[in-house]
């Protein structure tokens, strides 16, 4: 962010300067440091004189103002084309509107609409000069707080548009070492400006000479003291008068420095000489709907990224827990191990004692069994396990011997454990599955 404006005015016969000041967002002129004498032969020698003398500060702007003998305009004019097509295309053909080789040169292009058609207004300067302008930034260690080398009169333009009393189109003099220059402010910006060689104190004729229709309500300014000058008979108004310009003219004097200074107040000056193409800055490139789109997609990222910010937080809170208990798992491995083994032995434990406690007794068992089972049918060997009753047979009909031990008070449940078979007699072997009833009962309860 800059808040100071160096203004030099690169004048033939002597190198003026202004200092301005930003404070709370509004600009004032600020009363200039006396340096030593500003020596020099040319206007080039006396730019480095003075550079050499202050020291370089960041955040400030340096502009050099150019006077109308040191550049060419040229305005060219088409029609059925929009302001963009028409500067592309005079910028594709440049060669072929300027008078001196492209290779001699610095230009730039500036479109506008006036009425029905589309004009381009073309500035160009000698390659020579303005190398040598920049040569001189350089040397004095200035070369960061160079901010623009463009004409004199566009920082009149940008003044005058500072004015809250000042209405478009108007027309502005002012006066460049011994020649008056006609300043052309268009609805939209600076139109250019022409040199007035003569001494004529009524510039009608000579504003009518070079092209420009001049009327009789034409708005009429002159920067500085220009005696007896007149348009149409109407005596041309202080621009400094305005309340709004004069904290820059320092009290109601304006001078040709204040013009040079005017051009850091814009972000991007009509027409600048530079050693390479001009782009303008991002926020002057971007137009309504991109400017929509943009805020659009920057209220999108705020909500998504605090909704992103939020989940990553819990992630990360997610993570510590989940190391943490599985920390606290790898910890307790061995007792969670003891304590199921633990649980394992106290079912077991309870499954016996309650078989001992609530299972018929073996006696009772063998007698039920020696009751129940058939005449023609004998048991061979039992086991008895838990509640589980097995019990090999053989003879008689092994559906009806377990028909016959379905009648029993004592089994719940009686199934085939084995196929039957036969031996070479033909009887049957088969092994049988019987559950306690009382037990069955008993653990389910506990259950």
């Amino acid at each position: 962010m800059f808040g100071e404006i160096l203004g030099i005015f690169l004048g033939e016969q002597q190198l003026q300067y202004t200092f301005l000041k930003r404070e709370l967002n509004r600009w004032s002129r600020q009363e200039a440091t006396l340096y030593s004498e500003i020596g020099g032969r040319s206007c080039i020698e006396r730019l480095g004189s003075f550079l050499g003398q202050i020291k370089y500060k960041r955040g400030r702007r340096i502009c050099i103002a150019l006077p109308r003998n040191r550049y060419y305009l040229r305005d060219l004019k088409f029609k059925g084309l929009s302001t963009e097509e028409a500067e592309n295309a005079v910028r594709l053909s440049i060669a072929t509107h300027v008078h001196l080789p492209l290779e001699d040169i610095y230009f730039d292009c500036w479109s506008y609409q006036k009425g029905q058609d589309t004009h381009v207004l073309v500035a160009y300067a000698k390659r020579i000069f303005i190398d040598s302008i920049i040569e001189q930034v350089e040397r004095a260690g200035h070369k960061k707080g160079l901010f623009c080398i463009s004409p004199c009169s566009l920082g009149n333009d940008i003044l005058l548009r500072k004015a809250a009393s000042v209405s478009f189109p108007c027309i502005s003099l002012h006066k460049e070492d011994e020649y008056k220059v006609v300043n052309l402010h268009g609805v939209e910006g600076w139109q250019g400006c022409h040199l007035i060689r003569g001494q004529e104190k009524d510039i009608t004729q000579e504003i009518e000479r070079i092209g420009f229709r001049s009327k009789d309500n034409d708005v009429f300014f002159v920067f500085g003291q220009i005696e007896n000058t007149f348009l149409h008979g109407k005596t041309g108004t202080d621009p400094c008068s305005d309340s709004t310009l004069k904290p820059l003219c320092g009290g109601g004097k304006w001078d040709i420095g204040l013009s040079a200074a005017a051009l850091g107040i814009s972000a991007f000056p009509q027409i600048a000489f530079e050693q390479k193409p001009r782009k303008k800055p991002l926020y002057l490139r971007v137009n309504a709907l991109q400017l929509i789109l943009v805020g659009i997609l920057v209220l999108l990222l705020l909500f998504t990224g605090a909704r992103f910010y939020q989940l990553v937080k819990i992630s990360r809170q997610y993570s510590k827990n989940v190391a943490m208990v599985k920390a606290l798992e790898e910890r307790f491995a061995p007792l969670r191990a003891k304590l199921e083994r633990l649980q394992d032995l106290k079912a077991i434990e309870q499954d016996m004692i309650d078989f001992l406690r609530e299972r018929p007794s073996l006696l009772e068992i063998l007698r039920e069994l020696a009751e129940k089972t058939p005449s023609d049918a004998w048991i061979k060997y039992f086991t008895l396990r838990n509640n589980v009753l097995k019990v090999s047979a053989e003879g008689g009909s092994a559906v009806s011997t377990m028909e016959a031990w379905r009648r029993s008070n004592l089994f719940v449940s009686v199934k085939l454990a084995s196929p039957v078979t036969k031996d070479r007699q033909g009887k049957e072997r088969y092994t049988v599955e019987l559950r306690l009833k009382q037990f069955l009962q008993a653990r389910e309860a506990r259950r």
